[in-house]
């Protein structure tokens, strides 16, 4: 599913000009497609798929020759077998069929290898019924393999997320940062214009030269602002350049004309159950569990004694020979540690393993459950104080325009003047603070709900 997810998105074409507007929409795409960490997450799941298929390669089926040729004066001989071997994931039972065929002339301490000249063909196999019947080396790889590749899977729909999530806040810092210098351009420039006008007026006594000075003051501290949100700006841009990239994945360097001009479109986001593992970091920790508790099945088993249960048997191809045709052969290997430290050791490491791992299940889940709780807060409060901000900004305009009329009839001080201008600024900054704090709080909602990507 990832990797259909994944083609999809290789198809979307992202191109930027100047004069485009950045959306959300764009944003995500681009970090999607060309996010070095995220393409390094991708890979890491081709390398765990890749994994999986070196560990199933445990029970492949194996071909195997064996020769013997014997040159004396009395016994020469010649001895070929061929046989194929495979190891099951079934309880630890291992297979053997094959054929073998001795010919010449073989001392009475060699009759094993004496066949007819049509050969003998024999099967068999071994189960262990102690050790390694419950989980041996080669299923508990393979079951390994399986839960590494679900790790890299969720580790890469976790790492879309998180890096969406950074990708959207950088966005939205760089609209705040660029509107930021916008309004605090805009009124050095007025406090600039203003400057001429008030000289002409002091020169022609109309005003007192200390305005001079008091203008001059505002020029600097807004000049100072202007200078700061720069900085503020440069930083923002170098941050989503990190995300934004063209089809060829190199950064782009956003323009100031390419943020959107209208308020973003919100989203209430109703309450509702999360289920928690659902989300990619607790199918992580989910995973991890389960292969502590293979592990540890796999250890307790090692701790048993060997015990192998073998099979073998074998038929002449021709019925011309002097001995029986046929033959059984039966044996049990039994094998008894008089140490087992290893396996005791891992036993209990992995025991402590499981329970740190539930520790931090808990925490986790607690986290989002909390995160997830404040980012519906945060969110609905800060649409609240949209309103109230926004109300703020219309009476700071109105209040500032009726100053500016005082000003003008020269019923105003210019002190107070400069002030309802920079409250009509400092409205606007944190008007459109407010705003991106409310679409920061509803990607942050769906970050710890788990359904980011799917959202936008």
């Amino acid at each position: 599913m990832i990797l259909n997810f994944l083609t999809i998105l290789l198809t979307v074409q992202i191109c930027f000009s100047q004069d485009q507007v950045i959306t959300e929409s764009q944003v995500l795409n681009s970090t999607l497609k060309n996010f070095p960490l995220i393409l390094e997450s991708e890979m890491k799941f081709l390398a765990a798929d890749s994994e999986l298929e070196s560990n199933r390669g445990a029970f492949d089926h194996k071909l195997k020759f064996k020769t013997r040729n014997k040159i004396e004066d009395i016994y020469n001989n010649q001895y070929l077998e061929t046989f194929i071997e495979r190891q099951t994931p079934y309880y630890g039972i291992g297979l053997i069929a094959g054929h073998r065929q001795g010919s010449g002339k073989f001392a009475e301490y060699d009759g094993f290898y004496r066949t007819s000249t049509a050969g003998e063909i024999f099967g068999g196999l071994t189960i262990p019924l102690l050790r390694n019947f419950a989980l041996d080396q080669q299923r508990l790889d393979l079951k390994i393999g399986h839960l590494e590749k679900a790790i890299a899977e969720h580790e890469l729909h976790s790492k879309k997320l998180i890096t969406v999530h950074k990708a959207l806040s950088s966005y939205y810092k760089w609209i705040l940062a660029t509107k930021k210098l916008q309004i605090r351009k805009n009124i050095f420039k007025l406090a600039k214009d203003r400057h001429e006008m008030i000289l002409k007026r002091v020169k022609a006594g109309d005003l007192e030269e200390l305005k001079v000075k008091d203008n001059q003051r505002t020029i600097d501290k807004r000049m100072d602002d202007v200078l700061k949100s720069e900085i503020e700006l440069k930083e923002a841009i170098n941050k989503l350049s990190l995300f934004l990239r063209d089809d060829k994945g190199v950064s782009i360097i956003v323009q100031e004309t390419q943020i959107p001009q209208e308020p973003l479109i919100h989203k209430q986001i109703v309450n509702r159950e999360i289920n928690l593992n659902e989300l990619p970091q607790i199918q992580i920790l989910n995973a991890q569990l389960s292969m502590m508790k293979e592990q540890n099945k796999f250890y307790q088993s090692q701790k048993l004694p060997g015990l192998n249960f073998d099979v073998l048997g074998s038929k002449e191809l021709s019925s011309n020979v002097p001995y029986d045709s046929s033959a059984m052969k039966v044996g049990v290997m039994f094998d008894f540690p008089l140490e087992n430290r290893k396996a005791e050791g891992k036993s209990v490491a992995t025991e402590y393993k499981q329970r740190a791992l539930e520790k931090q299940k808990e925490y986790i889940s607690l986290e989002f459950d909390r995160n997830y709780d404040y980012s519906i807060f945060g969110m609905k409060e800060s649409l609240t104080r949209l309103q109230i901000v926004s109300r703020e900004h219309e009476n700071s305009v109105v209040m500032a325009e009726a100053e500016r009329k005082k000003w003008l009839q020269g019923d105003s001080d210019l002190f107070i003047f400069n002030l309802r201008e920079q409250d009509v600024a400092e409205a606007e900054i944190k008007k459109w603070s407010t705003l991106l704090e409310s679409q920061q709080f509803y990607v942050d909602a769906l970050l710890f709900s788990g359904t980011l990507i799917n959202s936008l």
